[in-house]
């Protein structure tokens, strides 16, 4: 099984970074090029991604969807999930396994925010389509870590200035 891992210090402190932690599929954000012609444009989630045992549907365009079963959650401090199905798309180059997302306080009050997915590849063992997955995979962890960021950033602007 491969693992792609991205990590990220967010300007924030852990609580307010687990407030914001997210699924891809619930970025508001338009993907950014490279992610909107390598993955199918998602849509939605469907179900609370925070508690153990629930099933999410993570919905795309074009009827694509994955799957996720929460199978571990900590408040401020980890988010982890199982696929347990995923449509055609996403199962015609690899088997996608499941992620998490873990953070850590820092001492100067930041976060540290650790994704990673784990998937298997389909067909013959070729290094180059493994680098291109895994690129693929760590571009997304970094655009939902930015939007994490960036909706920390604007709740914070938005925030009435107290006396």
């Amino acid at each position: 099984m491969n693992i792609a891992q991205t990590d990220r210090i967010i300007n924030a402190d852990i609580a307010e970074v687990w407030d914001k932690v997210c699924f891809y599929e619930e970025v508001k954000t338009r993907p950014n090029w490279f992610l909107r012609w390598t993955l199918p444009l998602p849509v939605r989630t469907v179900g609370d991604h925070k508690t153990v045992g629930t099933l999410c549907r993570c919905e795309y365009g074009n009827n694509q969807y994955i799957m996720k079963r929460i199978t571990k959650s900590v408040h401020n401090a980890a988010l982890e999930f199982s696929v347990t199905e995923a449509s055609e798309q996403f199962q015609r180059h690899l088997a996608l396994k499941g992620g998490s997302i873990y953070l850590e306080s820092l001492r100067d009050g930041r976060t540290l925010v650790s994704m990673a997915t784990s998937y298997e590849p389909k067909g013959s063992g070729n290094v180059v389509r493994h680098l291109i997955v895994d690129h693929i995979i760590r571009s997304m962890h970094r655009f939902v870590m930015g939007d994490m960021a960036n909706s920390i950033r604007h709740a914070r602007k938005t925030q009435p200035a107290s006396c």
